[in-house]
């Protein structure tokens, strides 16, 4: 009898050994799974890029020169090499203007000027979210993907951080604007 005992008592000790570990295993801490960062663009603040810009009836580039250190204040120079044309353009709060070199007069400028002119986003807006703060009107659809109709017109911007190219796209007028920016 007692080689039963002995082997009841093993099992006894086998089963007891496997619940605990079975148990042990249950209470070990999982590892954390942090959620992933918003994606972001930026900040970028002052920089040089190439604008691309596509319509469906034509299509241009430009060099872009671009400072804003807030959302509120900067500044821009467009130079288009084909025709020898420089654009500036400047914006304080609401307040826009700009000159060309035709012209050293800064002129104001409104939003709808700016709309007929293929303006995809406010140059607020545009600031905004190149200093990473992306406004609350754009859902992020995928990462690095955005959507707004705020404008009444649906607006996507993809942001591709190997390349540091932004690409704008105002789906109603077929407008696409790329922005590469170089270090």
């Amino acid at each position: 009898m007692t080689p039963r005992v002995a082997g009841g008592t093993r099992f006894l000790q086998l089963a007891t050994l496997l619940i605990t570990v079975v148990i042990a295993s249950g209470c070990v801490k999982q590892p954390l799974l942090i959620p992933a960062e918003p994606a972001t663009i930026g900040p970028y603040s002052n920089f040089s890029a190439r604008l691309i810009a596509i319509e469906p009836k034509r299509r241009w580039q430009v060099i872009l020169q671009w400072h804003a250190d807030t959302p509120e204040r900067g500044d821009l120079r467009l130079t288009h090499a084909a025709s020898g044309t420089i654009v500036e353009f400047r914006w304080f709060g609401k307040r826009m203007q700009s000159r060309d070199n035709h012209s050293r007069l800064w002129k104001e400028v409104d939003a709808a000027q700016l709309a007929t002119q293929g303006m995809v986003i406010p140059p607020q807006q545009l600031a905004s979210i190149l200093l990473g703060e992306m406004p609350n009107h754009f859902i992020e659809k995928k990462p690095n993907l955005w959507e707004s109709s705020a404008s009444g017109s649906l607006i996507r911007l993809q942001w591709k951080a190997s390349s540091k190219q932004l690409t704008m796209t105002d789906t109603k007028h077929g407008r696409q604007v790329k922005l590469l920016i170089q270090p």
